[in-house]
């Protein structure tokens, strides 16, 4: 992927060679640093997914102004902190703030820098993605997540992701239908799971999600999936790993912010993430319990079916995940980024305790995972998954923070 790289210094050091010299090999670092990434810096390059504006010397903010009206929304400043750079950019943010647009600014060594970098191209190519996405909401949400409702409009308006409400009624008429067709694992399925009369009610839900799906253009939904249990006898939840696997969001109990932190992982990433419930905390020694029925088939190292936990019926997903470094995040229902949940840590280990949900893993967050729990609004789940996301799903919602917040700027000061 190509970097387009704008260079801005002032006339003042306009002739200066050895700086730009200087400043020539400092590009050339920085892809030396990318290039395990497929990612290229490149000078006026038209053809580029995004561009940098690259400040090289104090003084040069004049000539920012000058290309401003040019730049699309957000701009990626980057400083070498040499030369005056860093105030320069400063300057230069303040007034991209000032002017209705957004910036993230890069500065430190070059290793940091390029880090930024990916978490720019990973965030760029987000947004891009999420612009006119549909995500369905089956049902309602649960009664249950009495502080999880979010506003749609809103939701369009700082992602460009439509939500769209689908009755229940809808999918009763499909499974109704009680076509299996072509599903992923069928055999093994088979295998795992001995009563047919359960196995193909589960995936009947499936392929009638799948339906939906293709009916409404979803690139995900949540479900309502506890009122199944009456009608079917029957849960959603190997549906649920099923379509995470391939691709489709698929998220529980009609938790919206839930899937649009799971949504946002898939487009930041491409990698699926696993809807929690963090139900036991140990503070001693610094773990927390993550526990629930459903897990996208592709985390899973081994998995068997069982039944759902609360209510002994269908089928739920018993999944032994590898053990290793994940992160766990949410979107804040009311969608600020101050209020989210972004931190790093480890699977010690997969339990198999009773009265849990089946896939139980334990968890040692990095500093200070544990007390975002208490500090942070974000409802009840949380998402985990094994991308390395904290940095780019932070900078994506606050980004977009940031544009929301300019575009109802003058909303804000009538209200004062």
């Amino acid at each position: 992927m190509k970097i387009n790289v704008i260079r801005l210094r002032s006339q003042l050091h306009d002739q200066n060679k050895e700086m730009i010299k200087e400043n020539d090999n400092f590009i050339d670092e920085l892809n030396n640093e990318l290039m395990n990434d497929d990612l290229l810096l490149v000078e006026n390059d038209k053809d580029a997914v995004f561009s940098i504006v690259f400040v090289e010397s104090g003084g040069s903010e004049a000539e920012f102004v000058k290309r401003f009206d040019e730049l699309e929304d957000p701009i990626i400043l980057l400083s070498n902190g040499k030369n005056n750079s860093l105030p320069a950019s400063l300057e230069i943010k303040t007034y991209i703030n000032q002017h209705d647009k957004t910036s993230l600014l890069l500065t430190g060594d070059e290793e940091q820098i390029a880090e930024g970098i990916r978490n720019a191209s990973s965030v760029f190519g987000a947004i891009k993605g999420l612009k006119g996405t549909n995500l369905g909401v089956i049902g309602k949400p649960s009664d249950w997540l009495i502080a999880s409702q979010v506003d749609y409009e809103m939701v369009r308006e700082k992602y460009g992701i439509n939500l769209i409400d689908i009755p229940m009624l809808e999918l009763e008429v499909e499974v109704k239908k009680q076509i299996i067709g072509d599903v992923p694992h069928l055999e093994q399925f088979k295998k795992k799971f001995k009563n047919k009369e359960t196995l193909d009610g589960a995936l009947y839900f499936y392929s009638a999600l799948k339906r939906i799906v293709e009916r409404y253009n979803l690139s995900g939904f949540t479900l309502r999936c506890f009122d199944l249990l009456g009608p079917y006898k029957n849960t959603a939840c190997l549906a649920f790993g099923i379509l995470n696997e391939e691709g489709i969001t698929a998220a529980c109990e009609g938790d919206v912010p839930s899937l649009l932190t799971m949504h946002f992982v898939k487009v930041l990433s491409g990698m699926p993430a696993f809807q929690s419930n963090p139900s036991y905390i140990n503070f001693k020694e610094n773990t927390i319990l993550f526990a629930h029925c459903t897990l996208p088939l592709n985390m899973t190292s081994s998995y068997s079916l069982t039944s759902h936990f609360e209510s002994g019926l269908g089928i739920g997903i018993k999944g032994e995940m590898p053990l290793g470094k994940i992160s766990v995040l949410k979107l804040a229902p009311s969608l600020k980024s101050d209020e989210s949940v972004a931190f790093n840590g480890t699977i010690k280990k997969n339990l198999s305790l009773k009265n849990y949900c089946r896939t139980q893993i334990e968890v040692e967050p990095d500093e200070n995972g544990i007390f975002s729990i208490f500090k942070d609004n974000f409802g009840n789940h949380l998402i985990i998954t094994y991308a390395d996301c904290v940095g780019p799903f932070l900078t994506l919602i606050n980004l977009f923070d940031s544009r929301y917040d300019n575009l109802h700027k003058d909303e804000k000061k009538k209200d004062k």
